[in-house]
């Protein structure tokens, strides 16, 4: 058991096998699922706004592709599109952004409904800021039957003017049973949810001195770089 880093997000993988269900939220190719799922043999559900990037995802027995951009409601929204394809974002914070076109959006709510997903072991979301809508989209019961989260929170981009947004986040997810480990220096770009109902004690203090023996890690680098 250990918490490795696949794609810039940490996860428990203790806790994964060939019945766990896993949501990828902003699936760019498919890398993060893939990994997932080769290595653990466990349904991958991937969503993804981009056309190009969705279409680009391989589709295999445990990996299921959707056409959405997650959000808070259903519908349409305006999706910006930037010459990085890792910065697609329903949020305009800039004028970077190339083209702006038309996606659907999803809660996870509906998602779950439509499709027939009994449940959630491991979510991961990197959407570009729209994970705040995402929480917010999701009822306490939602939040408190899953096993780990694993997100990018995205107020490393000041224009965003997230910040508090993410304290808030936090604050609930810590009063609902998470434990919440921030793997980032300074910012939470990568942030881990461990449901203490689900998960033991020493798996969350095994998390939290992985996370000290990185920054530690970090520090020698600079040292000696």
């Amino acid at each position: 058991m250990a918490f490795p880093c696949i794609r810039g997000h940490h996860i428990h993988d203790g806790i994964l096998n060939s019945e766990s269900i896993v949501l990828d939220l902003g699936g760019h190719k498919g890398e993060f699922s893939s990994i997932i799922s080769n290595q653990y043999h466990c349904t991958c559900h991937v969503i993804e706004a981009m056309p190009a990037l969705y279409a680009s995802i391989p589709k295999t027995q445990n990996i299921h592709t959707y056409h959405y951009a997650a959000s808070d409601k259903d519908g349409m929204m305006s999706f910006h599109l930037s010459s990085n394809p890792e910065s697609n974002s329903l949020i305009r914070t800039n004028d970077a952004f190339t083209s702006t076109i038309e996606v659907p959006t999803i809660s996870i709510p509906s998602f779950l409904h439509i499709y027939g997903i009994p449940r959630i072991d491991a979510l991961k979301m990197d959407i570009e800021g729209a994970e705040i809508a995402v929480f917010r989209g999701m009822s306490d019961e939602l939040l408190k039957s899953i096993k780990q989260i694993t997100v990018e929170f995205h107020d490393f981009i000041p224009e965003m003017n997230m910040e508090q947004d993410v304290l808030d986040i936090i604050s609930r997810m810590k009063s609902l049973g998470f434990a919440c480990i921030v793997f980032s220096r300074k910012t939470h770009f990568d942030v881990l949810f461990l449901n203490t109902t689900c998960i033991g004690f020493w798996d969350i203090v095994l998390a939290r001195t992985i996370k000290y023996i990185h920054g530690f890690q970090r520090i020698l680098r600079r040292l000696f770089n």
